[in-house]
């Protein structure tokens, strides 16, 4: 690994004690990524002491306990260019929610650094997909890596979709017949703008901000890299895990996200006792 590259791992909670899973989490975060500086994030003023007894040297980042009142606004977090500058010093991120689990320490033979963003891939239906369901362009950012630069680039650059924000606002956001017509004629090529999806950042408008990351940034700043799916495997697996285990070609991924709701396939390789 380039001995240059600066990573920072960010966990973010909202709550003072710690559930048995995610504390499974939490030690696997301090087995495999204690090499890197690891910061809590958490609301001001809450306390931390069940955390940082878990993993010393656990580095603690107070913010705004608005910014994590809610999964809203937690998603609101996600995609303040203020937030990213906070770890500005760092060059990637790694976001590593308490319900994800992280097998080893090799983030760059995972190909962890070779995109602006990766994590697990989607599957069509989302968090409903099922079985033979086919991988779809997207990640999940609960166990994931983003390129610090890149996320404060994009996110400096909204300014310039303002204007297109208020003809949508002006002339589409309450006609469906006319949007689904301009999609059609442009062959979904304009969709992010004619479904106003980039609203997020000019109104009390909300997407998951892994969605934005992956789905709506790419369209509207091109050179923003996502992860293509079976790169992604290699990297995470969330959902249809039997079906993303067989196109991982039988081998686990370096991590996974939402691991506890899953146990009848996880508890095969996380030891998950003390929580059964």
């Amino acid at each position: 690994m380039d001995n240059k590259r600066k990573i920072c791992v960010i966990i973010p909670v909202h709550k003072a004690a710690p559930q048995p899973d995610e504390l499974i989490a939490l030690n696997a975060c301090k087995k495999h990524l204690s090499s890197h500086n690891c910061y809590l994030i958490f609301p001001q003023g809450m306390d931390t002491s069940a955390y940082t007894a878990a993993f010393e040297g656990l580095l603690l980042k107070p913010v705004d306990p608005g910014w994590l009142a809610s999964v809203e606004q937690y998603n609101k977090m996600k995609l303040n260019l203020e937030f990213y500058r906070l770890f500005a010093a760092y060059n990637y991120m790694v976001t590593y929610e308490l319900d994800a689990y992280i097998f080893s320490q090799d983030l760059e033979n995972a190909g962890a650094f070779d995109f602006d963003f990766i994590g697990a891939p989607f599957f069509e239906g989302y968090w409903e997909a099922k079985p033979g369901a086919k991988l779809v362009h997207g990640c999940n950012s609960g166990f994931s890596v983003r390129n610090i630069n890149s996320c404060i680039r994009a996110l400096s650059g909204m300014k310039k979709f303002r204007f297109r924000w208020l003809l949508y606002r002006l002339f589409l956001s309450h006609s469906s017949r006319l949007r689904l017509k301009l999609n059609g004629l442009t062959k979904g090529r304009l969709e992010v703008f004619i479904t106003g999806r980039f609203g997020f950042y000019f109104a009390d408008f909300h997407l998951n901000e892994d969605v934005v990351w992956t789905e709506v940034i790419p369209k509207l700043f091109p050179w923003f890299k996502v992860a293509d799916p079976i790169t992604a495997l290699n990297f995470s697996f969330e959902y249809n895990l039997e079906d993303s285990l067989k196109l991982n070609k039988g081998r686990l991924p370096l991590g996974c996200h939402a691991w506890y709701k899953h146990l009848e396939f996880w508890s095969r390789y996380i030891d998950t006792r003390s929580i059964t």
